[in-house]
């Protein structure tokens, strides 16, 4: 089990400075309010999560979706994401996330702290070299409203607030994985063993070594995801009538993609399917999902990324990609069916 003390070590080590709260740890950063945390609902997750200081205006919301795509798309992490305000103000927010149900050792937990803080630190930069106003010069003014934002931050609701759908998605767990032993009757069908006991059950090496694409394909078997295609590089199954694709990026990360080939107008439908992909992108803990334009249209992406720079012990591979499958899966079905009316996702 990860514990909050056990964050603030790695963060120290690591050369970061924080705050120290009754629930969470808050990084004073210049344009930023970054605050880490422990979600103890469904997935159980270390969370790194960001408040810009400055709002942007409404009238740069669609330049703003663009900007927002593009780096969700491009990048591994952190996922971007905007909400508007009452009174018509447009704020924005970075996430990281790394699932804790089957703990961490030291060095996989100091990895993500310092990925996290140092990506976090990147995507702003970046922002602020799109919106120059989300960086102001340093005053008096300026000063004193960080520390006012940063003694807020130690007693504010915590984002979790907003992370709603994972939350929910926790009790169709079950029914999902017990459904699914029996009655696919197609070629390809996924065990959702997302559970923490599920992986303690698990008889392999709790020793992390390095993620590779024949313990990939093992897992994926494991979950009765026995028909894929694919060679060390990439690995690609139907699931749910979903495709989805496994590999390994040179972060190095594991990512998990599900595919929805929509085929909307990308001029026409860009930002309406890009505010769909942002509602999840604000509710979701583990996953992220955006716009991408080919010769057939505007496509939906939805995207699970894992960090093994430390390696994943047997358990920990397990419980990332039975995560990551469940949730790419409710990502792709929520995002289709507010777009169409109905869910691209066959379930059983």
């Amino acid at each position: 089990m990860v514990t909050l003390t056990q964050v603030y070590v790695a963060a120290e080590d690591c050369g970061f400075h924080c705050h120290v709260g009754a629930d969470r740890l808050v990084f004073p950063c210049r344009d930023y309010v970054l605050i880490a945390y422990l979600e103890e609902g469904g997935p159980e997750a270390l969370v790194f999560d960001s408040d810009l200081r400055i709002d942007v205006g409404m009238e740069q919301m669609h330049r703003l979706a663009t900007v927002l795509n593009q780096w969700n798309l491009e990048r591994i992490g952190p996922v971007l994401s905007l909400r508007v305000g009452d009174n018509g103000e447009v704020s924005l927010h970075t996430r990281m996330s790394i699932l804790t149900g089957v703990g961490l050792t030291p060095g996989q937990l100091t990895e993500f702290v310092r990925t996290s803080v140092e990506a976090t630190r990147m995507a702003v930069d970046y922002l602020a070299t799109e919106f120059p106003d989300l960086a102001p010069e340093d005053s008096e003014d300026t000063q004193s409203h960080r520390r006012k934002q940063d003694t807020e931050a130690l007693s504010d609701p915590l984002p979790r607030d907003r992370h709603v759908v994972i939350n929910e998605l926790d009790d169709d767990i079950g029914s999902l994985r017990e459904i699914s032993r029996g009655t696919f009757g197609k070629e390809h069908s996924a065990i959702m063993s997302t559970d923490q006991q599920a992986a303690e059950d698990w008889e392999g090496s709790q020793d992390p070594t390095p993620v590779t694409a024949q313990r990939i394909n093992r897992v994926l078997s494991e979950l009765g995801i026995k028909k894929t295609q694919g060679d060390d590089d990439l690995i690609t199954a139907w699931i749910n009538d979903v495709l989805f694709c496994f590999f390994l990026d040179n972060g190095p990360s594991y990512l998990i993609k599900g595919h929805w080939d929509s085929e909307l107008a990308p001029g026409a439908d860009f930002l309406r399917m890009f505010l769909l992909c942002n509602d999840w992108n604000q509710s979701s803990l583990s996953t992220k999902a955006f716009c991408h334009e080919d010769e057939d249209g505007l496509q939906i992406r939805a995207e699970f990324i894992a960090s093994i720079g430390e390696g994943l012990n047997d358990a920990q591979l397990e419980h990332n990609t039975a995560v990551a499958i469940n949730q790419v899966l409710h990502a792709i079905d929520s995002i289709s069916t507010e777009a169409t009316g109905e869910s691209t996702v066959d379930w059983p």
